[in-house]
C-alpha cells in the first residue's frame, strides 16, 4: 500500500494510503501486468524485437528527458503549472519516483528468476547425483538458511521494541538475530575475506610477471611501483629521510615526497584518463542499447 501512496502532493500515480482509489489502481495495475506477461508469452517471435526496442527506447527517453529537461525548483504541494511546458516538467518530476519503484520491482523479478534458475540446476544435479552434487546441497541449504534468518531478522527489527537491541549488548536478541549474525557476519564475510586473501597471491604473481624489466615501459613501471611500495614501509622511509638535508634542495627527494609526486602527477591523471575513456565507452554502449543498435544477446 505504500508504493503508490508515497508521493506528495497526490498525483495520478498515487492516492491516499488505505483509500479505495488506491486499491482500485493497484488492482488495475495487477491485471494489466498479468495481461502484459500473458501477451508477451504468446506474442509471435518476429514481434518480440520491435516490442523490446519500443520498451527500451521509451524507458531510456524518460530518463533522458528527466535529466535534461528543466526541473521545478522548490516546488510546493499547492503549486500548479502555468503552461504546457511547466505541466510536463511537473509530470516528469512526479513520475520519476514511480518509475524508479517499477525498476526495483523488475529487478526483484530478475532476482526471483535467478533463484529459480539456481534451484532448478542444482536440484537436478542432486536428483541425478552428478559429480560434486554434495556441494549443491550445501549451496541450497546455505541459501535457504540465509534467506530465512535474514527475513525473520528484518521483520523483527521493524518492531519498535527491538529498535535499540543492536546497541544494548545483545540484550533481548533471539535465536533469529544470533543466527543471522552468525551466518552473515561470522561466516559469509569471513569466507569472502579468505577468498580475496587467496586471490592476492595470484595478483602478486601477475604483478611479478608484469614488473620484470624486459622493456623500457616495464622498467619504468617497476621503478615507480618500487618507490611507492617503499614509501609505505615506515622503517625504510624513516632511514631514507635521515640521509636528506631538510634545508637543501634534496629535501624534495625524500621518499614520501617522491611517492606523493608520483601519485598526484602520474597515477591520478592516468586513472582519470582511463575513467574518462571508460565513461565515453559506457555512453556509447548506452546509446547503442537505447537505440537497439547492439545486436549481441538481442531477441531474434
Amino acid at each position: 500500500m505504500e508504493l503508490l501512496a508515497q508521493l506528495a502532493p497526490k498525483t495520478f500515480w498515487n492516492a491516499p494510503n488505505g483509500s479505495s482509489e488506491l486499491w482500485v489502481k493497484i488492482i488495475i495495475a495487477f491485471f494489466i501486468g498479468i495481461g502484459f506477461f500473458i501477451g508477451m508469452m504468446n506474442v509471435p517471435t518476429q514481434m518480440r524485437r520491435p516490442i523490446v526496442f519500443t520498451v527500451t527506447f521509451v524507458s531510456g527517453l524518460f530518463y533522458f528527458l528527466f535529466w535534461i529537461y528543466p526541473a521545478p525548483i522548490n516546488k510546493a504541494p499547492e503549486d500548479a503549472p502555468r503552461n504546457t511546458l511547466e505541466a510536463f516538467s511537473f509530470w516528469i518530476s512526479d513520475s520519476q519516483a514511480v518509475v524508479a519503484d517499477l525498476t526495483n520491482i523488475i529487478a526483484s523479478f530478475l532476482i526471483g528468476l535467478g533463484i529459480y534458475s539456481l534451484l532448478r540446476v542444482h536440484l537436478g544435479k542432486i536428483k541425478k547425483q552428478q559429480r560434486d552434487w554434495q556441494f549443491s546441497v550445501v549451496l541450497i541449504v546455505s541459501m535457504l538458511a540465509m534467506i530465512l534468518f535474514g527475513y525473520v531478522d528484518f521483520y523483527m527489527r521493524l518492531d519498535p521494541a527491538n529498535s535499540k537491541m543492536a546497541g544494548s549488548g545483545y540484550v533481548g536478541w533471539t535465536f533469529w538475530q544470533f543466527g543471522r549474525d552468525l551466518l552473515f557476519n561470522g561466516l559469509l564475510q569471513n569466507m569472502d575475506a579468505g577468498m580475496f586473501s587467496i586471490v592476492a597471491f595470484y595478483i602478486l604473481s601477475a604483478a611479478y610477471r608484469a614488473f620484470r624489466a624486459r622493456s623500457i615501459e616495464a622498467t619504468i613501471l617497476l621503478v615507480t611501483a618500487l618507490v611507492v611500495m617503499l614509501s609505505l614501509m615506515g622503517l625504510v622511509e624513516f632511514y631514507w629521510a635521515q640521509g636528506v638535508d631538510s634545508a637543501h634542495l634534496s629535501n624534495n627527494f625524500k621518499l614520501d615526497n617522491v611517492a606523493r609526486w608520483l601519485r598526484g602527477n602520474v597515477q591520478t591523471p592516468a586513472i582519470r584518463g582511463i575513467d574518462f575513456g571508460v565513461g565515453i565507452g559506457l555512453l556509447a554502449m548506452g546509446v547503442r542499447l537505447w537505440l537497439n543498435l547492439e545486436k549481441t544477446g538481442s531477441a531474434s
